[in-house]
């Protein structure tokens, strides 16, 4: 089969022609892919932060056809079935991890959602540019912070109805005050940082007010760093997210159904995405890049 394979850690992905087809264990299927995307995790990997054993075949994301079925799998699946893959940590329904449902995204209560409960978007990317409309959605107000103008533009191209109410770039003198004026100096209720930059995550947690919640969704190269003073005596709360439960997955989709979310893709073909993992660093991409496998 054809695939991008990481041969070497920090170098190119290799478009090669002649890799075995794997088999499907008695458990699993096997999916023909149409198109995977690329994101931070794959990155990590690219700089070998993971240690997965090489060569290896990227994107936690893909989306395709089945066809082929192992001798276990339950009969609601079927050779033709077009799927979409969201958690590759092996979900059995079954075990005890996957029946305590986590709520990774309950931080910010619908319950108490009302106009002055406001949350910032730090970091519009392929995720950031999902947070601004799930939070909109969800009827919060909404800032979109950025330090790079293709952030920026994307935050401003969602959906009409899913606007952000604000749209900031981080480093502007201006901003923190803006900031302060659009919360009446009371401060943000959540930020999720989407983003790996080293200083966005206590830039962030400085941003919020007393017994605000910070959600760290990247990977910033040298770990989480934040001023104790600021987390201490003001009660911050710093929690991380990856994957939802099963039935928060169904939950969400249905959701986005319903409201219009939409996600902003940069398509690569297969020979255009071996430089990938560079060109996502020098933030030469538009929302998330996902590689279209057969297109030309």
């Amino acid at each position: 089969m054809k695939a991008l394979r990481l041969v070497e850690f920090h170098k190119n992905y290799t478009l090669l022609h002649d890799v075995p087809v794997p088999k499907p264990k008695p458990d699993e299927v096997l999916i023909r892919v149409a198109a995977a995307g690329f994101c931070h995790t794959d990155l990590m990997v690219y700089h070998g932060i993971t240690q997965v054993s090489l060569p290896f075949i990227g994107s936690h994301e893909p989306a395709g056809t089945i066809v082929g079925l192992g001798s276990d799998v339950p009969e609601i699946w079927h050779i033709g079935d077009r799927v979409g893959v969201t958690n590759f940590m092996d979900p059995c329904q079954g075990c005890n991890g996957c029946k305590w449902a986590m709520q990774s995204l309950g931080s910010l209560d619908p319950r108490f959602c009302d106009n002055r409960t406001m949350c910032g978007i730090i970091g519009i990317g392929g995720l950031g540019i999902l947070g601004i409309q799930f939070a909109k959605a969800r009827g919060y107000r909404v800032m979109a912070i950025d330090n790079h103008e293709v952030g920026l533009k994307l935050a401003s191209g969602v959906p009409s109805h899913l606007q952000p109410d604000l749209i900031l770039k981080l480093d502007d003198p201006e901003t923190i005050q803006k900031i302060s004026d659009f919360t009446d100096g009371i401060g943000l209720k959540a930020t999720i940082v989407c983003t790996s930059d080293d200083a966005a995550n206590d830039w962030a947690a400085q941003r919020l007010q007393p017994r605000g919640v910070l959600v760290a969704a990247g990977f910033p190269e040298h770990g989480l760093k934040f001023d104790p003073m600021n987390l201490i005596l003001r009660e911050i709360f710093v929690k991380g997210t990856v994957h939802g439960s099963m039935d928060e997955t169904r939950e969400m989709m249905e959701f986005v159904v319903q409201h219009g979310i939409r996600s902003h893709l940069t398509l690569l073909t297969m020979e255009e995405a071996e430089d990938i993992a560079a060109k996502s660093e020098a933030h030469a991409f538009t929302g998330r890049p996902v590689v279209k496998i057969g297109m030309h």
